[in-house]
């Protein structure tokens, strides 16, 4: 048994905000069986844990990676060099209903992206496919670009905002020519490629008019009472973008 990834939990408390509990993923090798566990105890790091006095509560194969099926992509086997792999995060695993439902995430995703690769756009991620394990679907590769807008407005990188700014809209505007909403347009989804914009993540991207369900855009950068997959959704991110980018000099 391997620990995967590790976090700790805060809540508010009488004016400080103070530790809750500590959750862990592991990973059991021999059969590649994951779990979660939460602990009261704030153990320092991985390895002084003692993985005996942990509830291990199993995350079922089927919430984490879809099935691979007709119609989509396996990744070309070498993966180029410059290749970024979309791997789920399990750390929210039960936290929230959406990340009970990781496998559909992903394969609404790859759905998503097969539909890009036959419509190609320069302010759009490549896909390259998936990558295919037992018949399963572990992970969605794309080509790597430089940084996010988020990083490069953080680091002063200089940008002809004005420029930037037409590229998303170019790009959201492709999008939903072909009957696509994002519905998660942040500084974190675009990605950036010689001065040029490049939007990514589209475990949120829904046909037009289609019911979003638990999986929806990132607090402060979507509007409230998200429910359905509209146009309205992405020139609403697009506003919160140019007034992030505005406002930083």
């Amino acid at each position: 048994m391997e620990i995967i990834q590790a976090s700790e939990a805060f809540v508010q408390g009488e004016g400080d905000l103070v530790f809750d509990h500590k959750k862990f993923i592991l990973r059991r090798t021999r059969d590649n069986q994951y779990f979660y566990s939460r602990t009261l105890k704030r153990i320092s790091s991985p390895s002084a844990t003692d993985l005996e006095e942990l509830e291990l509560i199993e995350i079922p194969t089927d919430h984490i990676w879809p099935i691979f099926k007709a119609g989509l992509t396996a990744a070309a086997q070498p993966l180029p060099s410059k290749t970024y792999i979309k791997r789920p995060s399990l750390i929210d695993y039960g936290d929230t209903p959406a990340s009970y439902k990781l496998s559909d995430q992903i394969l609404n995703e790859a759905e998503v992206c097969e539909i890009l690769m036959e419509h190609p756009h320069p302010n759009i991620a490549h896909y390259l496919g998936c990558i295919v394990e037992d018949g399963r679907i572990t992970g969605l590769c794309f080509v790597e670009y430089d940084m996010t807008l988020s990083e490069a407005m953080k680091h002063d990188i200089s940008l002809d905002k004005e420029r930037f700014l037409q590229g998303i809209e170019n790009g959201v505007s492709h999008l939903h020519g072909l009957g696509l909403i994002h519905n998660d347009l942040n500084p974190h989804n675009i990605m950036i490629q010689d001065g040029n914009p490049v939007i990514i993540d589209f475990d949120s991207c829904k046909k037009e008019g289609q019911e979003l369900g638990p999986k929806r855009g990132t607090d402060g950068w979507c509007a409230e009472k998200m429910d359905y997959a509209i146009r309205d959704n992405d020139r609403y991110g697009i506003s919160k973008i140019r007034e992030f980018m505005m406002k930083v000099e």
